[in-house]
Parts: structure tokens; C-alpha cells; sequence
């Protein structure tokens, strides 16, 4: 499954748990019109006596749970992520690393720096000299080219994945 797959599906789920939460309280109270959802008694300190810092202790968990969704979400929507990708610079590589067995996923990506950003992951039974020389030789010259800076920086990502 692709990350961004499951991103999507973790971001469905919780949310769905969420509002089938929310509902479910809410018929709670209404079924029992004398119940509250929340115990006023928290706020005033009379149920946490001798403990002041449990009140501070829980906002600070909530703070920084709602931190830490709120960077999930934004790196699932693509926020984080530096630079265009190129379907000719992708194109280009996929033809130069044509015939070679394990190649997984590869990508392209000009950065606002003017350098090229090149990723390649591969399956372990992928043979890693001849990815690496066939990109040394010509992969990232014609990469280049294709996406019109001959003369840009370019760094080149492998990974190897583990199955």
C-alpha cells in the first residue's frame, strides 16, 4: 500500500471514530436528559486534590496531540513536500533505467534551488551496481537534459526496501 494510501485511510478512520463518538454521546444525553457529559468538578480541582499538576499535565497532552494531527494531516495533503515533480525528468529516468530487475518506484523532482532531486527505491533483489552505474553513466545527464537544466546540482536518493 502506498503511503499515501494509507495516510488517507488512517485520516478516514479516525475521523469516523470521531464523529460516531461525538453521536454517540449525544444520544446519550438525550436518553437521560439529568446526565452532563462532563464532570464540572475537574475544573475546580476537587477530584484531582493534592495533584496540580494533572490539569496542566492533560492540556499539554491534548496540545500536543492536536500538534501532531494537525502535521499528519498537512503532510498527508502533500504540504510538506519540496519541489515539482516532472513527468519528462520521470519519463527520462524510467527509460534510462530500463531493463534492469527490482525497480520499485522512482521520481523526479525539481527543488527551488535549481537543484534536481532524484529517488529510486528498489526491491531487495535489485542488483545496486548496475542501478548505481547506469545512473553515474547516463541516467542523471539525461534527467537533466529532459527537464532543461544541463548544468543543476542534482542528488539522487536510493532506497532499498526491506521485503
Amino acid at each position: 500500500m502506498r503511503p499515501r494510501w494509507g495516510n488517507r485511510i488512517g485520516l478516514l478512520l479516525v475521523g469516523v471514530a470521531l464523529v460516531a463518538g461525538g453521536f454517540g454521546l449525544l444520544t446519550a444525553v438525550r436518553r437521560r436528559p439529568g446526565v452532563t457529559l462532563i464532570d464540572a468538578s475537574v475544573a475546580d480541582g476537587s477530584v484531582v486534590d493534592g495533584k496540580p499538576w494533572a490539569l496542566p499535565l492533560l492540556a499539554g497532552a491534548a496540545i500536543v496531540l492536536a500538534l501532531v494531527a494537525t502535521r499528519w494531516l498537512f503532510m498527508a495533503l502533500g504540504w510538506g513536500r519540496v519541489g515539482t515533480r516532472t513527468g519528462a525528468g520521470i519519463a527520462m529516468l524510467g527509460v534510462a533505467l530500463k531493463g534492469i530487475d527490482g525497480i520499485g518506484r522512482i521520481s523526479v523532482r525539481l527543488v527551488r534551488d535549481g537543484r534536481v532531486r532524484v529517488t529510486v527505491s528498489l526491491r531487495r533483489s535489485a542488483d545496486l551496481r548496475q542501478v548505481i552505474r547506469r545512473l553515474d553513466e547516463s541516467a542523471v545527464s539525461r534527467v537533466r537534459r529532459a527537464v532543461g537544466r544541463d548544468d543543476a546540482l542534482a542528488v539522487v536518493r536510493l532506497h532499498v526496501r526491506r521485503r
